[in-house]
């Protein structure tokens, strides 16, 4: 149900204002007679007597000149009343009579599409609202979230469906804490579009942030099957199942769920935005399901910030020694040596060879032979990496002998 679409305030001050103003137009000035009819009709507004009040602006209005300021001021004063009365379609007859009087001032011009724009959709004239708002919805540079959420809410009477998952989503990416009602709408759009992928996508953002609303992973389950991906929704169906024991499990369950099928990305997606709105916790095993969701999904730099974030939880090395390995790989040499030093006090056995190895490699692509050599030469020490370190070290060896040759000649 869309809401009222005025907060009653001062309106007589709001709209002759700029009266007092030293810099005002004379043709933005109203006559004397007028703002003293005015000031009356305003104290029957302010004391609630709607009825006494419309027969003073009635008069007033009868007394003015066509297309003149004057009579576009009674005209929005005229709408702001019947609003106030609830009665929708008035309201919007006037304030279109006083924006067709182009007499205003440009800003309460504005202003006044706004308005009329919420009045339309209040009383169910949506094409003609949602029209209206989008044309000062171009000019206007602050626009408040709510406008895009009465466009996409508009739009759903309308059954204009692409148009609600553009405004509502818009309204969902402004928003730090967007509304459960929000998502929902944007489900039902893709729904009604048979837009099934993205509608799964809602519902595993749904089933994040209320784990423990059960429809939502029926529907996630109906979904699957819909796609044909029977043992998927029968996984969901199981794991909604358990949600009757209150199990903490379930979401970390389901992105278990997603890795073990091969969507480590949605895997990763799940657990991420669990841990951003609270739902499960930031701790060290969290953290690796979801430091090994972005490695399978070959998301090498949210693994290196999942296996960062790892390290002063973990002191047995393995970490480091993860995250050094992984910076090899995306040829970040200065990165991986830092972390890899740090992991030399902390790792024994063949690991700390392997860190060896690595911290030559990665001395070498940084061309400090000398470094490369000496991390080489420790790495000989473990049996695992001997061979591997003696052929780094015969390469390194050539190309430091070359080095020289070529300063001699």
């Amino acid at each position: 149900m869309i809401k009222k679409p005025f907060v009653f305030v001062s309106l007589f001050f709001l709209l002759v204002s700029f009266q007092a103003g030293v810099l005002a137009a004379d043709e933005y000035l109203l006559t004397e007679k007028t703002y003293k009819s005015l000031s009356k009709a305003q104290a029957l507004l302010d004391a609630e007597k709607y009825t006494e009040a419309g027969r003073a602006l009635d008069n007033l209005l009868a007394q003015t000149e066509t297309g003149s300021y004057d009579r576009a001021v009674v005209q929005q004063t005229i709408a702001y009343l019947y609003s106030e009365r609830g009665q929708y379609d008035k309201a919007a007859e006037a304030f279109q009579k006083a924006l067709d009087a182009d007499a205003l001032p440009d800003d309460v011009t504005h202003n006044l599409r706004y308005n009329l724009a919420q009045l339309l959709i209040a009383d169910g004239q949506y094409k003609k609202g949602i029209g209206l708002m989008e044309s000062w919805l171009q000019s206007e540079t602050q626009a408040d979230n709510d406008v895009f959420v009465l466009l996409a809410t508009a739009n759903y009477r309308i059954e204009n469906h692409t148009k609600v998952i553009e405004y509502i989503r818009r309204a969902i990416r402004n928003d730090a804490d967007p509304k459960e009602d929000w998502y929902r709408l944007l489900l039902s759009s893709h729904m009604s579009l048979k837009q099934y992928k993205s509608a799964i996508q809602v519902l595993e953002t749904l089933i994040t942030l209320y784990p423990y609303q059960k429809v939502y992973w029926e529907q996630l389950a109906a979904l699957y099957m819909e796609q044909d991906k029977e043992f998927t929704s029968l996984a969901v169906r199981m794991l909604a199942d358990r949600l009757d024991l209150g199990d903490p499990q379930t979401l970390i369950n389901l992105a278990d769920m997603y890795r073990y099928l091969r969507i480590p990305y949605k895997s990763g997606q799940l657990l991420q935005q669990a841990m951003d709105k609270g739902v499960i916790k930031n701790n060290f095993d969290n953290m690796e399901k979801l430091s090994q969701s972005w490695l399978a999904a070959r998301e090498d730099e949210l693994a290196a910030q999942s296996l960062q974030k790892m390290l002063p939880m973990d002191n047995t090395g393995k970490t480091h020694l993860k995250l050094g390995h992984l910076y090899i790989g995306m040829e970040q040499w200065q990165h991986a040596v830092s972390v890899l030093e740090q992991s030399q006090a902390l790792l024994k056995g063949n690991d700390l060879g392997r860190v060896y190895v690595l911290m030559g490699t990665a001395f070498f692509n940084l061309e400090q032979l000398p470094q490369a050599k000496t991390a080489f030469s420790k790495a000989i020490a473990f049996e695992q990496q001997s061979n591997q370190a003696g052929q780094w070290i015969r390469h390194i060896d050539d190309q430091l002998k070359r080095a020289e040759n070529e300063q001699d000649s």
